[in-house]
């Protein structure tokens, strides 16, 4: 079995070969960024959902409506929430400056999850579509399950990660733009103060929850990495 799979290598078109190599590159670099966010960006987050609210910029929020209306554009350049910030334990005098505290994380994390899924999903579709075909094309030349059984694996490992994304963390995005005020609320507020304190709890729930689930779809891709880095070694 070694020597037919030594052989199918080395008879291996360069086409074939580059959709291997971009397949475990993109599962690579995809699971590398996710452990980032998880290890790094996240806990960022949760140390600013856990400051509290400058006063200067409190008397902006109170907008009559339990969750406050977005930041002035302004304000919004002004937050710099980075991976160091978790590490120090302290947050960066700019984001102080924009009125720290929930709202900031919120924001923070509608930014980066826009920006995840601009430049995550499509190289997630094109490691699925890459994968299929070589599972499809070594299974047509009659080459044993073991050979095209492991491109199948990643192209299905790389495909649960979309109904866990749509179906378990979409639904908290929305929740943190709706709190961030970038999304509108799901029913109209009475003419009542905001409950910050609500707000703020409920953004560091929610932000861990997303935060344990990215770590389960990294596990996912890198568990298609490793698969597909078997299948070119071995």
């Amino acid at each position: 079995m070694a020597f037919l799979t030594s052989t199918l290598a080395h008879h291996d078109t360069p086409t074939l070969l580059g959709l291997k190599g971009f397949a475990v590159g993109s599962c690579i670099f995809i699971a590398g960024s996710m452990v980032t966010t998880s290890t790094q960006v996240v806990p960022a987050l949760l140390l600013a959902s856990q400051q509290k609210d400058t006063k200067s910029h409190s008397s902006n929020l109170e907008s009559g409506r339990l969750t406050p209306a977005a930041l002035s554009a302004s304000e919004s350049k002004q937050m710099n929430l980075n991976p160091a910030a978790a590490l120090r334990g302290s947050l960066d005098t700019s984001a102080l400056s924009a009125g720290s505290g929930y709202k900031v994380a919120a924001l923070q994390f509608t930014m980066i999850s826009k920006t995840a899924f601009a430049t995550q999903v499509p190289f997630e579709l094109l490691t699925i579509i890459a994968s299929g075909f070589l599972a499809y094309h070594y299974r047509s030349s009659s080459l044993p399950a073991s050979i095209w059984g492991k491109w199948a694996a990643v192209a299905g490992l790389m495909t649960a990660v979309f109904p866990l994304t749509g179906g378990m963390m979409v639904p908290i995005d929305h929740k943190i733009a709706r709190i961030a005020g970038e999304e509108p609320p799901v029913e109209p507020y009475e003419d009542a103060p905001p409950d910050r304190e609500m707000d703020r709890g409920n953004t560091e729930n929610f932000i861990k929850q997303w935060g344990a689930l990215n770590t389960i779809r990294a596990a996912l891709v890198a568990a298609a990495g490793g698969v597909g880095l078997w299948s070119i070694l071995e």
